[in-house]
């Protein structure tokens, strides 16, 4: 049964190129990271002590980040191309996910998170 359905998903992709199959590789390893969301606020309450409406602001920084991103992203897609832009956006990213875990007031986190989105 399980080799019936990997031969159907191995047929309907097997005429992608590498570089496809590199750039969801990476695309993969760049959603798992953002595994951090859900635990966010429960960071920001319990370990940098914030209340719970302080916590909302800063999920509230990231959907407003991401609403901007997507509208900048589109923008510099049509200027550079897309695996420019792909490829600044996932190291950018990880650099933001680590600068992320060395702030600690309110003001930098919600501004980390609004740019990391």
């Amino acid at each position: 049964m399980l080799n019936k359905v990997f031969n159907l998903y191995k047929t309907a992709y097997s005429g992608l190129a590498r570089s496809s199959w590199y750039l969801s590789l990476v695309l993969l390893v760049n959603r798992s990271g953002t595994m951090v969301l859900p635990f966010m606020t429960i960071y920001c309450t319990q370990h940098l002590h914030f209340t719970i409406a302080e916590a909302g602001i800063v999920m509230s920084m990231f959907g407003f980040g991401s609403l901007a991103g997507a509208f900048l992203g589109g923008k510099l897609t049509d200027r550079y191309g897309f695996y420019d832009v792909q490829f600044g956006a996932l190291l950018i990213g990880g650099i933001l996910f680590l600068i992320l875990g060395f702030q600690q007031n309110l003001v930098g986190v919600c501004i980390n998170s609004f740019i990391l989105s």
